[in-house]
Order: structure tokens, then sequence, then C-alpha cells
């Protein structure tokens, strides 16, 4: 019995690392990264790519940001008692991520934006974004979440270029229909070629 207890233990301290690392996804990702997106959320690949680009273009002119795009609760983690809550959760991250990290944090949720910036005022930047709707369905929230970035870049006077939403989703196309007609060039050509040959020999 004293074996069984003993070995139980050690497992529940074996398993107390792994909860911790997931105790909060947004700061593990954040720690390292510009952009947390939630990796099972049903958001499109063109809205995705936007918003990232959109950001690595705020950060190369000098607008330093890093941004987290909870989508469901879930995505909060233990922290789940903060969602519908953006702002509290922007400070709790931004308490995270303080000893990596202590400039602009931007959090988007269904129920709108939150900003955290270290121990300055944000008053600035929640008046801008009480003028971008958080939109609720994980695509068009991540497409809020863009507008937002180039609403708060544009308050400090830095215009982010316009990056062209689906331009991969465009270049797949081009690539199947190229395909395509390489298929059909592939299947019908040669017998018509091999018709006329056929013409000219009687």
């Amino acid at each position: 019995m004293p074996r069984v207890l003993l070995l139980a233990a050690l497992a529940a301290l074996l398993g107390v690392p792994g909860a911790a690392a997931n105790g909060d996804p947004a700061s593990d990702v954040l720690i390292t990264q510009q952009v947390f997106i939630p990796f099972a959320a049903p958001i499109s690949k063109s809205a995705e790519e936007e918003l990232t680009k959109t950001i690595e273009a705020a950060n190369e002119r000098g607008y330093t940001i890093r941004v987290a795009v909870i989508v469901f609760s879930g995505d909060l983690g233990t922290a789940v008692s903060l969602w519908r809550h953006p702002q509290a959760y922007s400070k709790f991250l931004g308490s995270e991520l303080a000893f990596v990290y202590t400039n602009r944090l931007l959090i988007s949720m269904p129920a709108g934006f939150g900003i955290y910036r270290g121990r300055r005022p944000v008053a600035k930047e929640q008046r801008v974004l009480a003028r971008v709707r958080a939109r609720r369905t994980p695509t068009e929230l991540t497409e809020s979440t863009t507008a937002a970035v180039r609403a708060l870049a544009a308050s400090e006077g830095i215009e982010l270029p316009t990056i062209s939403a689906g331009g991969s989703e465009w270049r797949d196309r081009a690539i199947i229909a190229a395909a395509g007609a390489l298929l059909l060039v592939i299947l019908f050509v040669p017998r018509r070629w091999l018709r006329r040959g056929r013409g000219d020999v009687r």
C-alpha cells in the first residue's frame, strides 16, 4: 500500500510542470512571438495571414505591439474567469510577460478589446479601440483585430501598408487551374496530332 501511494505522489509531481505550462497558452507563445492565434480556431488562412503581416509591419515601422486573439473561453487556459473581460486579461497577460516584454499588448475577444502597456497610461489607446467593433465569429474577430492594430498605429501617425488578403488562396487557385490546363493538353493535344499525322499519310 505505501508503495502505491508513493507512485501516485510521484505521478502527481511529474504532472505539475505540464499543467503549469498549459495554464495560459497565449503567454507561452507571446514570450517569443508577436501574435497568438488559437491553434484550433476555425479562422480563414487569409484573415490569419493579414493579421500576422500587419503586426509585422507595425513593429518594423516602430509601433511595437504584440497581440492575442481570444476566440473561445478555452483559449484562456486556467485564466478562464477573465473571459469577456479583455482589459482585465490584458493586465493579467501583461504581468506574465513582464520579464521579457513590457510594451503594447492588445487583446481581442468577441466582447471587445483590451490594451496594456505596463505602468504607462493607455487612455488614448482605449479611445481608439472604442471606435473599432470587435466582431464575433473567429474569422471576423481576426479581421477586427487587424483593423484595431491599423487604427492604433494610425493614432501615432504610422500608416501601415494594405495587406492583400486572400493572396495565397488566389495563388492556390491559379496553380490548380494551370495543372488542369496541362492535363487537358496531355490528354487531347497528342490525339489531334496523331489524327493529323494519319491524314497526311493518306
